[in-house]
């Protein structure tokens, strides 16, 4: 029964993105190539596994620069100083130049409710 609904949800999930879009994407990692810029990807939990994933992919196929912040020590230093919700935004102040793109990966669908 899990897998038949996961394999239900991925289905319609992989149908959410066009052709158009996924190009669309593309020229946005080539943009960010050409200007000599890099993407950070964060994600926590399994999110943190695909963002680790996503920067190798983009680095060696694609020839972007990529990161990724899912270094224990990077995230416990920064919630440590800034409280956990705020240690993505503390490390993207620290880490990120103009023009680089950040991307946030939520793999469970569920966004973090703040107070």
């Amino acid at each position: 029964m899990f897998f038949s609904l996961y394999f239900d949800e991925l289905n319609i999930r992989l149908h959410d993105a066009s052709a158009d879009q996924l190009g669309e994407l593309c020229q946005v990692f080539v943009g960010v190539r050409d200007k000599g810029r890099k993407v950070i990807l964060v994600g926590n939990g399994g999110s943190a596994a695909i963002a680790s994933h996503v920067a190798v992919d983009l680095t060696k196929a694609a020839r972007v620069r990529a990161i990724n912040f899912n270094e224990a020590d990077l995230i416990t230093c920064f919630a440590n100083d800034y409280g956990y919700e705020h240690w993505v935004e503390k490390a993207l102040g620290a880490y990120a130049d103009p023009g680089d793109l950040a991307i946030l990966i939520s793999s469970s669908g569920e966004i973090a409710k703040h107070p």
